[in-house]
């Protein structure tokens, strides 16, 4: 930047100083050649008076030009035929041995013998420059030559012009020291962006600490590339966390189902090897007791059911997982489901000892499946049937917010020990294996109860009562105003 503009101003200088000059020559050449005609002109009237008036004009222009820049003029009228000076002020310079107005206009000192007004010889400076102009009269007879040493006054003088280019110099200082200020100023910007993409680069956590920008608009640009930078860097850890969380995810899914299928396995040749082995039994003792054969097809037809109700748990299973987001759910009032969960269990003598209470609000309006829901009741209502050892189990609403309604499913039982809650929910877990066997449990029913909550957007959990029991806490979604207005709009749609 700064070479540019000196050199801007060179030119500048330079064509003006050029353009100076030649103003001055051509001003030089004005006087000199007003001085020759003015004197021709006195010549050409043929005024028989003419020879003191050009002495007298001459006397004029040598006391007019004293002491200025033209102080050393010389002008010598020649008498074109003996050669002889008629009248001159100055030096008297030899007549130009040339005819017409053809002698070189520039010359100098050692070109020419110059004598002074009382004819001696004057030594001229040789590598002084003389500016010659040279006159004829109209009838020949009188030439005028004038000569002015072009000394640098005449080139060069202090004057508007001169101030000017100091004027133009002193500006190109002064931006001089502007554009320094200036580039210390972008090049802090331009450093620290530099710096800064060193160290993304070098993938440093250093790049932002301490890189100050100026308030301009290249320091707006910067502190946004800046931004966007850790904007995108953010995002990208936030892809590459998630990704980690969904690879972790999947990987656990197929840990599950790994776990799972051997789980099944597992379950599936404690029944199949009993039923193999009382098949077995039969077929290979004909004349075995049609009573013990009878028992023996009952224990058969016991283990068969088992592996039906087995497998019947696993396909639940899967349709809740694979289909969770899928599951159709509508507005439900959870004290009817409860309510007629109540009356199964009473009429199917499912309870036994225990007794199955409620403390649900009518009008209790959740989002759920209305057969999962019920489903899931009984399959806590069997569980504390056949575990718990208690008298009593039953259902209350716990809490409520905006979103979810909370609720409680509880028994009077034993509960279980502390470090068992959290496995409770895990496939084919049981705390007392051989018991839960005996029971005609699958292991299933408690993953099936957890599926089913969070396949409507809820939650479940598990602790010890304080009295004795467990009790199991889970939310379900609450029904809002907009979703009960849709929904009667549906159905007035459908009566329509």
């Amino acid at each position: 930047m700064v070479l540019t503009l000196w050199t801007f101003v060179g030119v500048v200088c330079f064509f003006h100083n050029y353009r100076t000059q030649e103003l001055r020559h051509k001003g030089m050449k004005q006087r000199i050649e007003i001085i020759n005609n003015r004197i021709i002109d006195l010549y050409n009237t043929n005024n028989p008076d003419r020879e003191l008036l050009v002495s007298t004009f001459l006397q004029f222009i040598e006391n007019y030009y004293r002491k200025t820049d033209y102080d050393d003029i010389s002008v010598a009228v020649y008498d074109n035929e003996t050669g002889n000076v008629v009248s001159r002020i100055g030096y008297e310079l030899p007549a130009p041995e040339i005819e017409g107005d053809n002698r070189k206009k520039f010359f100098k000192g050692s070109q020419v013998e110059a004598r002074d007004s009382l004819g001696n010889i004057v030594e001229l400076d040789p590598d002084k420059v003389f500016y010659n102009r040279v006159l004829f009269s109209d009838d020949g007879k009188y030439l005028v030559q004038t000569v002015v040493p072009y000394t640098p006054a005449l080139s060069y003088s202090f004057d508007n012009s001169q101030i000017f280019l100091l004027s133009v110099i002193l500006a190109g200082i002064v931006l001089t020291v502007f554009i320094y200020i200036f580039t210390l100023h972008l090049a802090r910007n331009i450093v620290n962006l530099r710096t800064f993409v060193n160290n993304a680069i070098n993938d440093s956590s250093e790049y932002n600490e301490n890189l100050e920008f100026s308030n301009d608009e290249l320091g707006d640009i910067s502190r946004q590339i800046i931004k966007f930078y850790h904007q995108r860097s953010k995002a990208q850890a936030a892809r590459e966390k998630e990704h980690k969380m969904a690879l972790k995810v999947i990987e656990d899914k197929w840990r599950t189902k790994r776990q799972m299928t051997n789980n099944i396995n597992h379950e599936l040749k404690n029944p199949l090897g009993i039923i193999k082995g009382y098949i077995d039994t039969i077929l290979s003792n004909d004349d075995m007791d049609p009573e013990m054969k009878r028992h023996f097809l009952e224990k058969s037809q016991t283990q068969v059911n088992r592996l039906v109700e087995m497998l019947n748990d696993i396909s639940t299973i899967n349709r809740l997982e694979e289909g969770s987001k899928k599951v159709l759910t509508e507005i439900i009032d959870f004290h009817e489901v409860v309510f007629t969960v109540a009356n199964d269990l009473t009429e199917s003598g499912m309870c036994k000892e225990m007794e199955f209470v409620y403390d649900v609000p009518l009008d209790c309006t959740v989002r759920a499946n209305f057969n999962l829901l019920s489903a899931m009741i009984l399959n806590l209502a069997k569980n504390s049937v056949a575990y718990s050892g208690g008298t009593e189990m039953g259902v209350k609403l716990v809490s409520r917010n905006d979103k979810f309604l909370t609720f409680s499913f509880f028994d009077n039982g034993k509960g279980v020990p502390p470090e068992h809650l959290p496995h409770l929910f895990e496939y084919f877990y049981r705390v007392d294996s051989g018991r839960s066997r005996k029971s005609g449990g699958t292991g299933l029913g408690l993953p099936i109860v957890k599926n089913t909550i969070i396949s409507f957007g809820g939650t479940i959990s598990v602790r010890n009562r304080k009295g004795g029991g467990l009790e199991y806490l889970f939310t379900l979604p609450v029904v809002n105003e907009e979703d009960i207005k849709s929904n009667d709009n549906d159905d007035s749609d459908n009566d329509n």
